[in-house]
């Protein structure tokens, strides 16, 4: 049983309306904290749940490069691939430059490096973007108008670099990465 309201101290006739509504806020108030504690696990659990990571499969995706090229991650079985997941920001284009560095070391048949605008950006935006390079990427830079990959990759840094190895699973999964520990990295794949 739920106490005596504090606004009655007896339970005198006068009392039992303030009681019985003390009990009905009492168990409103109770009803509340049960479903916000709730809502909060369902929100916390399914904000990490789906976070492909290192040994997971990786999700496919089909974009469209800025050259209008359209590439599906399934099609690069075999290979493995590099990918810069990039919004317009310093530290992308940082990363994006650091993936020419690889490119330049790596030029293996085995290797693709792709750099995809997952925030949704417009096709003229990205190229403005990209045009403020110190010199041009040397690797497919895909749109993601829909922000897909951001959404099945669950994209929390920016830049996150993933690589995939030929089978199509994810190796590694991380943010900001020097092109030195990348060659290092990949040459076990390739």
């Amino acid at each position: 049983a739920l106490p005596i309201s504090p606004i009655c101290s007896s339970r005198s006739i006068n009392c039992s309306f303030y009681s019985g509504l003390y009990q009905v806020r009492s168990l409103a108030m109770y009803k509340t904290l049960v479903i916000t504690f709730f809502s909060i696990i369902f929100l916390v659990q399914n904000s990490y749940a789906k976070v492909p990571i290192a040994g997971d499969p990786a999700p496919n995706f089909s974009l469209t490069s800025v050259a209008g090229n359209k590439i599906s991650l399934s099609d690069l079985k075999g290979k493995t691939v590099l990918v810069g997941m990039f919004h317009i920001c310093v530290p992308c284009m940082k990363q994006a430059l650091e993936f020419n560095k690889v490119r330049d070391q790596l030029s293996s048949e085995k290797l693709t490096i792709l750099g995809i605008n997952t925030s949704g950006d417009s096709k003229t935006s990205v190229m403005d973007y990209l045009n403020g390079f110190p010199e041009g990427v040397k690797f497919p830079y895909l749109l993601d108008p829909d922000q897909s990959v951001h959404k099945n990759y669950s994209q929390r840094d920016m830049p996150t670099v993933l690589v995939i190895d030929s089978e199509g699973v994810i190796q590694a999964r991380v943010p900001w990465v020097g092109a030195d520990q990348l060659v290092k990295f990949l040459k076990k794949f390739l």
